[in-house]
């Protein structure tokens, strides 16, 4: 399979999936010309805070060992007579970067439709969901302590350049996501990213970074696995699609009827599946939930208006602004 996204990242994309997939973390240092460039860039982020439409979830404040809360960089807006909160102010977001504090930026591809298009490229070439995470750090500075993250990463350094540490990945099935209380076990990388650089993360695997020379920013993009809680899922919906069973059977009879038409397709159906076509299935259930309904690539609304035949500037609307002069 050709993974031309993929490439633009880990060279060769047999020997990254062979070598370092779900094993072994790793920098790459594409040639000049040939990695990937950051779709998100600082000055379009600027002009996304100091617009003040960004809510939380999608922006964030963070400091290791010193959490900030929302509302120290969010205030309420009124529309229509309705306050709604969250909104972030760019005001307090500069000043909580000039005191240390490391910006995030969640899920970008919800609004950023070049990020949207980059993650909708590898997620085609990979199989699993991808999400886009934004980071902005100053000097020195530490977003997050030491923890796990229940996907694999990929990270890819755009201004100035970051310390990273990763550790080793869990010791067996039954982990959890979020900060690590121990020493997570010794290193197995550790180095500086410069801009584009990228920098491989297993999933799971315990990491933490400090902001170096400059402000440094990175994109990360989260590639994310299904669990046994999508698996059954799919197992469920394989083994019981179309299945004519009503919803509240009445009376012993029609409950065991029930019962016996579901045992019934189990014995036929079960045979026949495979561990990989659950699994298969439960990817691509996961792909379709994450996809965000109305952000294709149709722009939707000129898309309508040309279909209307309604340029902009139309006769129309010209009458209109003359019948409003005097």
């Amino acid at each position: 399979m050709h993974r031309e996204e993929l490439t633009r990242w880990v060279g060769d994309t047999d020997a990254f999936l062979n070598r370092y997939w779900r094993t072994t973390p790793a920098v790459f240092r594409p040639a000049p010309g040939t990695g990937p460039t950051a779709p998100l860039t600082l000055e379009e982020i600027d002009t996304a805070v100091a617009g003040g439409l960004l809510r939380v979830p999608h922006l964030e404040l963070a400091r290791a060992g010193d959490p900030v809360h929302s509302s120290r960089y969010t205030r309420a807006r009124a529309v229509a007579g309705v306050t709604t909160p969250g909104y972030a102010d760019p005001d307090r977001v500069r000043e909580l970067l000039a005191e240390g504090a490391t910006l995030v930026l969640r899920n970008a591809e919800h609004w950023h439709p070049a990020t949207r298009a980059l993650t909708r490229g590898l997620e085609a070439e990979l199989g699993r969901r991808v999400e886009a995470f934004f980071f902005v750090t100053p000097p020195g500075a530490q977003g997050f302590d030491l923890h796990r993250d229940d996907a694999d990463v990929l990270l890819l350094q755009h201004t100035g350049s970051k310390h990273w540490t990763v550790r080793g990945g869990p010791t067996g099935p039954d982990w959890a996501p979020g900060e690590v209380t121990d020493d997570g076990g010794p290193a197995l990388l550790t180095g500086t990213l410069g801009p584009g650089e990228v920098l491989y993360i297993p999933r799971g695997f315990a990491h933490e970074a400090v902001g170096g020379e400059g402000l440094s920013s990175h994109l990360s993009l989260t590639i994310r696995e299904v669990g046994t809680q999508q698996l059954f899922a799919s197992l469920q919906r394989l083994l019981l699609d179309s299945l004519p069973v009503p919803g509240r059977p009445l009376g012993d009879d029609d409950l065991h009827t029930a019962a016996e038409t579901l045992l019934d397709r189990f014995r036929t159906r079960l045979p026949e599946l495979t561990a990989a076509a659950v699994v298969d299935h439960a990817r691509r259930a996961q792909l379709a939930e994450g996809a965000i309904p109305g952000l294709g690539s149709d722009p939707g609304i000129a898309a309508l208006a040309a279909r209307l035949g309604t340029p902009h500037g139309s006769p129309a609307t010209a009458v209109v602004r003359e019948e409003g002069n005097p």
